[in-house]
């Protein structure tokens, strides 16, 4: 009976950590908008430079049926990425709406893209960006 315990501690002490999911997917980018504050400086060559800050609005749905912990997005432009994360508890199918202030943009020509870049699962899971 000892042997047969401590057989099965030491099975659940070496249990390896949860692992990285790395399906599909689970978080879908419904849209990403920058809204830069005012006043601004609007230069000849089409870059704005904000004197304030600005705010980013992502708009995103969890398609997994677990629900997620945290999310790690990659905000980009031409020229510069910043990283936000969103924590909470964010249930399959739900849209959430969430304005992040940005001050970090200093160039903000081009594009805004908004891109995924790792889940944390309420699980203990995790997804990656290949």
């Amino acid at each position: 009976m000892l042997i047969a315990s401590l057989l099965l501690f030491a099975a659940v002490a070496t249990a390896p950590p949860q692992t990285a999911y790395t399906g599909i997917e689970p978080v879908r980018v419904a849209s990403c908008t920058l809204d830069v504050a005012d006043p601004s400086i609007a230069f000849p060559f089409g870059a704005t430079l904000p004197l304030g800050t600005s705010s980013t609005a992502i708009s995103f749905v969890n398609e997994e049926q677990r629900p997620i912990a945290s999310v790690v997005f990659a905000v980009s432009n031409e020229r510069t990425t910043s990283r936000i994360v969103d924590k909470g508890t964010f249930s399959k199918g739900v849209e959430i709406d969430h304005t992040f202030t940005t001050p970090e943009f200093g160039d903000l020509s081009g594009p805004l893209r908004c891109t995924v870049q790792s889940v944390a699962f309420a699980d203990g899971t995790t997804w990656q960006a290949q």
